[in-house]
């Protein structure tokens, strides 16, 4: 397995297949319905001729992806800055993993930052599980998405695991393109970042070289993306009381699209994505671990502890760690914030759902307070 023809149902489209997907798309009502909620102003004749002008994927990706990803951010975000990008070589490839907060937007984000300063743009890894219709599907895979299949059984999970490996290997080894993936399946709901093992044993799965070897092809560089506002948090919490109680979690229908668009249309306020250094250096110390999941766990902590250490602390998250300890000694970093006025916002946001409860109000505030717990730990 290595070959571009081995990749067919996950692969991104490539330009010789735009001409047929464009076609494909104006004849879809809901490509209308897409942009114009983007653009209120605009016809359908004008969808038409802005689509119609489509001939590959760099100019869907400059001429539609990207202006629409900007408008929703400059609509939503009140600031975006970002750090790092000196950590990064422009005719590099690199293998991103970041925390992941939002379904679209974290890699959205690092996409736009990185286009806007001529680093060209990123494949983004997008659960299967999203793809919920035939345009969807055409609109992520022109917009450079590669698929990760979920809901599988255990055999087809394997396979598909390796699958994935290799596909990233393939795309990572042959400098084809820079490949962003999440650290986790699903986002992280209750702020505290972690790897997944499973990540990264999926990602040495079909490697013979030393694991450190297989990781420093990848070029592996965490990435942390910081919202001073999650307008998807109130949402996040029946799982998390689901999970505290070791009950499984049942998404209600449409609960996917439902957080998408409030992620993508809600108030962010002040946004911050940073990119690390890659862990080439890091990777000696694996040598040092005989088992694997020792050297797995290790990894983890190399990723974690740079997401850790580079996460953009706002006010909400410093008021929110004072009001879980009945403590102000944050209060330098408030920048203005009523600690008081945080906190009945908080409840107010919970009563729309809701979620009255002493319970509900606990978790929402270790959502926000549990960043700087972390940040701490890795910055004494």
């Amino acid at each position: 397995m290595g070959h571009d023809k081995d990749f067919e149902d996950i692969r991104p489209y490539n330009d010789g297949e735009v001409h047929e997907v464009i076609s494909r798309l104006l004849q879809n009502p809901g490509l209308y319905k897409v942009l114009q909620f983007v653009y209120p102003d605009w016809t359908d004749e004008d969808v038409r001729k802005a689509v119609g002008e489509i001939e590959t994927v760099s100019d869907f990706q400059s001429k539609i992806a990207y202006p629409a990803m900007r408008i929703l951010i400059d609509r939503t975000v009140s600031e975006l800055s970002f750090s790092g990008l000196e950590n990064i070589e422009k005719d590099h490839v690199y293998l991103f993993i970041s925390n992941h907060r939002d379904i679209i937007l974290d890699s959205t984000i690092l996409n736009v930052v990185l286009f806007e300063n001529s680093y060209g743009t990123i494949q983004t890894a997008i659960g299967s599980n999203l793809l919920s219709s035939d345009i969807v599907t055409d609109l992520t895979k022109l917009n450079k998405n590669f698929v990760v299949k979920r809901n599988t059984g255990a055999r087809a999970f394997y396979e598909n695991s390796m699958l994935l490996s290799s596909y990233i290997r393939h795309t990572i080894g042959g400098n084809r393109s820079s490949i962003w993936i999440a650290q986790r399946e699903g986002r992280t709901k209750d702020g505290l970042d972690k790897t997944q093992p499973g990540l990264l044993k999926m990602l040495s799965i079909n490697c013979d070289k030393a694991m450190r070897e297989c990781f420093r092809d990848l070029k592996v560089t965490p990435v942390a993306i910081s919202y001073e506002h999650d307008p998807c948090d109130v949402l996040k919490i029946p799982e998390l009381k689901a999970i505290s109680r070791d009950e499984k979690y049942e998404k209600a229908p449409g609960e996917d699209f439902n957080s998408i668009i409030t992620g993508l249309t809600g108030n962010k306020g002040r946004v911050h994505i940073s990119v690390g250094t890659t862990i080439d250096h890091e990777l000696d110390a694996l040598a040092d671990f005989p088992n694997v999941n020792d050297k797995l766990r290790m990894l983890g902590e190399f990723i974690d502890q740079q997401i850790y250490k580079n996460y953009k602390l706002w006010p909400t998250n410093y008021m929110a760690y004072d009001i879980l300890h009945g403590t102000n000694e944050n209060k330098a970093f408030y920048d203005g914030g009523d600690p008081e006025a945080f906190k009945n916002k908080m409840k107010k946001r919970l009563h729309e759902v809701g979620l009255d409860t002493e319970e509900d109000f606990d978790r929402l505030v270790r959502m926000y307070a549990n960043p700087v717990r972390k940040h701490l730990s890795v910055c004494k």
